[in-house]
């Protein structure tokens, strides 16, 4: 084992200075990572945005088709009806 010795004041300079670069480094990054936060939380609320509208628009789109399915449905079902009135008034005939 080493014997231990005094700290020179150089020895001690050089550990303040290493000190100061990691603690400013370590506020830069600190910046940049806020920075990077926000930037991904204003993403984040115009997906959540975007998603709630596209929702909207599904139900929206998918109760139109309902009603235009239904619609068919129904015009479809009172031909057939009409057809089997003629139909049945021709063999009667």
């Amino acid at each position: 084992m080493k014997k231990p010795h005094l700290l020179s004041l150089e020895d001690f300079n050089s550990l303040a200075q290493a000190r100061d670069e990691l603690l400013l480094q370590a506020h830069l990054f600190k910046a940049e990572a806020g920075d990077r936060w926000q930037q991904a939380e204003q993403s984040w609320a115009t997906l959540r945005e975007e998603l709630r509208v596209a929702r909207e628009s599904i139900d929206r789109s998918s109760l139109e088709v309902a009603y235009a399915t239904q619609l068919l449905y129904e015009s479809l079902r009172d031909g057939y009806a009409d057809l089997r009135k003629v139909l049945k008034q021709n063999v009667k005939r």
